[in-house]
């Protein structure tokens, strides 16, 4: 599975994939402002289902920070435990080694995936900034997060992706707009490796826009104004193999139906 698969023959029909980051929009519209049920199957198959039939994207957005926070939030004794050493990356290695999390994350995630009938972007903090965020929520902030930190923190992340092999996952994209310096895929050779290896895309999100490695399709960012009527659509909409987008969680559900249908 890749986003070359997804450009191939998206699952819509549409000339090219459009992935939406719908959790904002969704929890506001589908769910009428209650969570995400990250932590239950069941339900969170349901919603993303639901989500599917709506807004019918050509893969599944899955916020995985979102989807371990709700984990962490669940259970105190893991906060305490990624807390429990002051080691640089200790916080992040145990909540990605935490077995109980992990087998209840790719439970969910494969259940989503074969109720929807859809592939998955996974979109997680890079390497550096998800240190940085574990580290806070551990109790154990960090006064500094540099290259070498994120080097070493990537070997986790890729590690992690690396039990997750057996998803149906087209894109991993490794968000570094929150990063404390300028990250790029280049140093995290651990992770692209992983990627590699079950044929999944890679790509990060940078201030500038989502860069891939070399050969890989182009990935634009289509903007919220498009999703509030603030553009017009000739000019709100990158000419990229595929499309990202947030649909902002004030949009007009018929506003939002009406943009999609200008997507095929």
């Amino acid at each position: 599975m890749s986003a070359k698969s997804l450009m191939a023959a998206t699952p819509t029909g549409r000339r090219r994939p459009l992935l939406i980051d719908d959790a904002d929009y969704s929890t506001a519209v589908v769910r009428q402002g209650t969570p995400i049920p990250w932590t239950d199957t069941a339900l969170a198959a349901g919603h993303f289902d639901q989500v599917r039939a709506l807004l019918d994207p050509d893969a599944l957005w899955i916020d995985v920070r979102r989807l371990l926070t709700a984990h962490t939030d669940a259970r105190p004794d893991l906060i305490a435990s990624m807390g429990a050493r002051t080691r640089i990356g200790y916080p992040l290695r145990t909540l990605l080694t935490d077995s109980d999390v992990l087998a209840a994350s790719r439970e969910m995630l494969e259940t989503v995936a074969k109720t929807t009938r859809r592939q998955l972007l996974l979109h997680l903090p890079s390497p550096g900034a998800w240190l940085g965020a574990a580290h806070e929520v551990a109790g154990t902030p960090l006064d500094e997060v540099d290259a070498d930190r994120a080097d070493n923190a990537s070997i986790y992340v890729a590690e992690w992706l690396g039990r997750l092999g057996s998803l149906p996952i087209a894109l991993i994209l490794l968000d570094a707009r929150d990063a404390s310096f300028a990250e790029t895929l280049t140093p995290y050779t651990a992770v692209a490796n992983v990627a590699s290896h079950f044929d999944w895309t890679l790509a990060m999100w940078n201030d500038d826009g989502i860069h891939g490695a070399a050969g890989d399709p182009s990935i634009g960012v289509l903007g919220p104004e498009f999703w509030a009527g603030g553009a017009e659509f000739g000019h709100a909409v990158p000419e990229t193999d595929l499309l990202v987008t947030s649909i902002p969680p004030s949009a007009s559900p018929e506003h939002v139906l009406d943009q999609l249908a200008k997507l095929t």
